[in-house]
């Protein structure tokens, strides 16, 4: 099993306030992981331009290079700025295409190990990094995203929720959340979702739970846990990051067999309403019950 390791940062870059915050998040985490920056902008093939007939094909070249140029010209002097300031090996990267497939692209590339965007929430006017394309991006994404909203100005993660629930690979989560608490010295809160109704089903899945917390803190992470129930595990996160005044939440993309745990709706419901880093990692590939935490 491939360990995770932080030595390359994506951030797609829209020139929007949220992209700014990303940016402030990123370059915390580069300094911890002496990893390197790319900052991506994608040039939506969506655009107004695409429709204009072929009589005026020429006018759109030129006027495509222009904007291309003027937007280099804008990531150059941001990357400039970060490296004066903060030593980080920033480089620069343009593409033309569909917004959330172009940075997937990039991330495949590139070798990214993490991704860092900002996203505007399902109502989001921005076309780049709407909550639409942030979701696709996450679903379909190489390595694990980082989503942040206007309101994560706060940078460093010192206090990070782990939901848990019931579904085999769940418990994946913990190895990503172990190495991020390791360079962030963050306390790691275990919040297991119950869905149970029967006793034997509870106390099992407790015991399921007080397993993750055990193997992060045999690494040396200070956690804590807490038992609720309930069906609907985003809102319960979503209420216990505010009641720890956390960070960062850590959660899976997918759950195999299930519906409503981190599946579909509750992605988005976590991406477009926590008011902190949203952290998404999609399961491994390999025999879940074997790497659920790392043994």
């Amino acid at each position: 099993m491939k360990k995770f390791q932080i030595h390359h940062i994506l951030i797609p870059y829209d020139f929007s306030d949220t992209a700014s915050i990303a940016v402030e998040h990123a370059i915390f985490m580069a300094k911890l992981h002496k990893a390197r920056i790319t900052l991506l902008h994608v040039i939506a093939t969506q655009s107004f331009l695409s429709g204009l007939s072929t009589g005026f094909s020429k006018a759109k070249t030129d006027y495509e290079k222009n904007i291309e140029g003027e937007l280099k010209e804008k990531l150059d002097k941001l990357a400039h700025e970060i490296h004066q300031k903060d030593g980080n090996e920033v480089n620069v990267l343009i593409k033309k295409g569909k917004i959330y497939r172009e940075i997937i692209n990039a991330a495949e590339e590139l070798q990214s190990d993490i991704i860092i965007m900002g996203t505007h929430g399902s109502g989001g006017h921005q076309e780049n990094l709407s909550g639409t394309n942030t979701l696709k991006t996450v679903v379909h994404s190489p390595c694990p995203v980082i989503s942040v909203q206007t309101h994560a100005t706060r940078v460093g993660f010192k206090n990070i929720v782990i939901p848990i629930d019931n579904t085999v690979v769940s418990r994946q989560k913990v190895r990503y959340a172990v190495e991020v608490a390791r360079h962030y010295n963050s306390v790691l809160h275990f919040i297991g979702v119950m869905t149970a109704k029967k006793e034997e089903g509870q106390k099992m899945f407790e015991v399921k739970v007080r397993q993750a917390m055990y193997w992060a803190e045999d690494r040396g992470t200070q956690c804590t846990m807490k038992i609720v129930s309930g069906d609907n595990i985003a809102k319960e996160t979503l209420a216990y990051e505010n009641e720890i005044q956390a960070d960062l939440t850590i959660i899976m993309t997918e759950q195999e067999g299930s519906i409503g745990m981190f599946g579909g709706n509750d992605i988005q419901q976590m991406i477009n309403n926590s008011k902190i880093p949203v952290m998404s990692v999609r399961p491994d590939k390999e025999d879940p019950d074997k790497i659920s935490v790392g043994y």
